[in-house]
């Protein structure tokens, strides 16, 4: 049998049919492709690997990959699938299937011990024609998480700069359609145009590697946001919890889909969660403050927040959601503050800063200067990007039930990414009991 512990220890290596397996850093290569294994997967591989040809017990499987959990044969053979996934066409014959007993690899496997020079081995992950496209993954990485326009912008640059060296490079197709997304659902640009260029991004992923999690649960955050399609992200959500139980991105987007389906403990539960993986992250943080607000904890939302901008006051887009708190908490006045130091610039003033400005001088009793914001956002319309939404926002301070509806139904029209937090944040509660605004509730769902 193999000495699974050497090969987990260090950086040793083991061979099977055309695949080379670095189980300290979770990687299989496979002629030039390079494929990062989730935890669970890698686990069950390095089992059927141990035993070098040997039937390897179902009860082995779940013993040694759940040692905490009850896992019934259903929950082992979807994790076989998704291993046979990763290993391509030939997979069913490579991992088979032994009738009432388990599973056993059909190829012979030799395992090669450390050799003590560092450099050979980091040269699997990063050789030199890597290096350039992984700095601009890193680059578009730290961009993604600053979460402003021009940062959300230059992320997709950085991405596909990645691409132009390594078109098959997963981590960056992903980021370069959450970026495409994040665009999207904070107003920036036109969702149907964003989501189709996420979406061929996902696909690409996806086909280059099934069993990647971040790409799964992107692809539900997707789901939820330009499709309203359930059932369906919450199937990728589960594939993505089942691959990468430690991934942040995969929480982050569990935190979504909660929000949308009105399961708010769970929803901070996720976030808390993706903040334990990532307690420096800005966006982490934040994450926590945005899932409190729509949980309608607006205190504690803003106690988070307040913190988040007290380290770092130039992460400008966590004003943005403390003064929706303040707002949603009925003190405009506090909002006032954090509204004027927003970046008076064209990406920002129809998307959030003008919007809530007049929000805040309507919910004050400044009703001139709020109509004046309101007409202004209705010129800019007619040349800039502006949501329905954001419209619907201020018509529904202003009182204006009808033109509330109106550009609810415009918005619905356009298939707004908004729409899925029509019921976290009760913007319209004046109009709730209107039957136009449940039908618009109705279709978007859950």
């Amino acid at each position: 049998m193999l000495d699974l512990k050497a090969a987990t220890g260090g950086f040793g290596r083991y061979f099977f049919g055309e695949f080379r397996l670095d189980p300290g850093r979770r990687l299989l290569f496979r002629q030039s492709q390079v494929i990062r294994i989730p935890e669970r997967i890698l686990q069950l591989l390095l089992i059927l690997l141990e035993a070098n040809g040997g039937v390897v017990q179902r009860e082995t499987i779940a013993s040694r990959v759940w040692p905490d959990a009850a896992v019934g044969d259903g929950n082992i053979a979807q994790h076989i699938y998704m291993l046979r996934n990763i290993l391509g066409e030939d997979a069913r014959a490579l991992v088979t299937t032994v009738s009432g007993r388990g599973y056993r690899l059909t190829v012979p496997v030799t395992f090669e011990a450390p050799s003590g020079d560092l450099r050979d081995a980091a040269s699997d992950t990063l050789c030199s024609s890597e290096l350039e496209p992984f700095r601009d993954y890193c680059h578009g990485s730290y961009l993604l998480e600053r979460c402003s326009a021009p940062a959300l912008t230059g992320a997709v640059s950085a991405f596909k700069s990645a691409l132009e060296c390594n078109e098959n490079y997963v981590p960056a197709l992903v980021g370069l359609a959450r970026a495409h997304m994040l665009l999207a659902e904070y107003c920036h640009v036109p969702a149907a145009n964003a989501f189709a260029k996420a979406k061929e991004a996902l696909k690409q992923a996806l086909t280059l590697d099934p069993s990647s999690g971040p790409a799964r649960a992107a692809l539900s955050a997707l789901l939820v946001l330009a499709d309203w399609n359930w059932k369906g992200a919450k199937s990728e959500l589960d594939i993505a919890l089942a691959l990468s139980p430690n991934s942040s991105v995969v929480r982050n987007s569990a935190v979504h889909y909660h929000v949308c389906t009105g399961e708010y403990e769970r929803a901070l539960f996720e976030a808390q969660h993706a903040l334990m993986m990532e307690p420096s992250s800005l966006s982490r943080q934040l994450l926590l403050g945005t899932a409190l607000i729509h949980a309608g904890q607006y205190r504690k939302g803003i106690t988070c927040i307040s913190k988040l901008i007290e380290s770092d006051e130039s992460f400008y887009v966590a004003r943005r959601w403390r003064a929706l708190a303040f707002l949603l908490d009925g003190q405009p006045e506090q909002a006032f503050t954090d509204l004027l130091l927003l970046p008076q610039e064209r990406s920002e003033d129809p998307s959030f800063r003008l919007p809530l400005l007049a929000r805040a001088y309507a919910d004050s009793g400044e009703r001139g200067r709020a109509e004046q914001i309101y007409a202004q956002l209705q010129a800019m319309a007619v040349t800039d990007y502006v949501v329905s939404w954001n419209l619907a926002i201020v018509a529904a301070a202003l009182g204006r039930d009808d033109e509330t509806l109106a550009h609810l139904e415009r918005a619905l029209a356009a298939r707004e990414p908004t729409l899925p937090f029509l019921k976290s944040l009760p913007w319209f509660a004046s109009i709730a009991g209107r039957p136009r605004f449940k039908e618009i509730c109705r279709i978007v769902g859950p």
